[in-house]
């Protein structure tokens, strides 16, 4: 497990400073990916499964995750 800058310093950052961190993070190894596998990477989902059967799992829908994480991914 890797730890981040802010981690090591014991700096606390807000939730949406983290999660847009982490998508960055993300978009930069796989520069091509897409919202709903970012998405799933982000969640640590199995891989091979589909944004739509993860929601299912978690009791939500894929267009609620698309919706919250949207605005981190663009």
């Amino acid at each position: 497990m890797y730890m981040m800058a802010y981690q090591i310093a014991g700096i606390k950052i807000s939730n949406e400073s983290f999660t847009k961190s982490e998508f960055d993070i993300i978009k930069k190894a796989n520069p091509n990916i897409n919202l709903d596998d970012a998405i799933l990477i982000f969640e640590k989902a199995k891989k091979g499964v589909l944004l739509e059967k993860f929601a299912t799992t978690k009791q939500r829908t894929a267009e609620s995750y698309r919706r919250v994480f949207r605005k981190y991914f663009d």
